[in-house]
């Protein structure tokens, strides 16, 4: 899978309009509500649409109700990445002081992780976690939140496999920050603990074990 990309640069006036009207709502709306907001006819909205799905300003989402038939889809628009990252860490910060760092063992021992900016991560997940509530399962909530969110995730068994980082210029500069929020935003988004986050120095992703 490929890293997805936001370029917001190659999005149209009208296309603009929609993805605004998608961040303003800030959380997934049916086709039929974005066409009641917008006034837009329907086969025009879903071309606006596909081209800002395609472009990666926004996800697609099954939603489910458990019966037959086809899933109706949502939309969800993304926040731009450092965006998310500057609220990830001012929810931390809101959250209190921290009882001690949360070092992780598959790391050097040296290293910890940053518990305000994982309370912060966590805050976001959360977030994440009531926009998704019609994904009911818990893996595959965390694998869309996870592509929605820029890191182009693979899955095997209970491992994910993060293969982009969305703000791999600070992760650079402040890994134990940034990881930490990457932490919290799974555990956030799964609504549990017993998440392991291993960097992967050689290719600058990272790996994912669930519980």
């Amino acid at each position: 899978m490929n890293p997805v990309e936001i370029n917001e640069q190659g999005v149209t006036a009208a296309q603009a309009r929609v993805l605004a009207t998608l961040r303003e709502a800030g959380r997934p709306l049916t086709l039929g509500e974005l066409q009641d907001r917008t006034g837009l006819h329907p086969n025009t909205l879903r071309g606006h649409l596909d081209a800002i799905v395609a472009g990666g300003n926004a996800s697609r989402i099954a939603s489910r109700s458990g019966g037959r038939g086809r899933p109706a889809w949502s939309y969800l628009a993304r926040e731009p990445e450092y965006a998310a990252l500057a609220m990830a860490l001012a929810s931390g910060l809101d959250r209190g002081p921290a009882t001690g760092s949360s070092p992780d063992p598959a790391e050097d021992p040296a290293r910890t992780l940053d518990p305000a900016a994982e309370r912060g991560g966590r805050a976001w997940g959360e977030q994440l976690r009531s926009q998704l509530g019609a994904v009911e399962d818990g893996r595959e909530r965390v694998l869309l939140a996870l592509a929605h969110t820029g890191f182009a995730p693979e899955a095997s068994g209970d491992r994910v496999t993060l293969n982009a980082c969305p703000i791999l210029a600070a992760a650079r500069s402040h890994p134990g920050v940034v990881c930490a929020v990457h932490l919290g935003l799974v555990k956030g988004v799964l609504g549990a603990d017993g998440v392991r986050l291993r960097p992967r120095p050689d290719t600058l992703g990272c790996e994912v074990s669930l519980p």
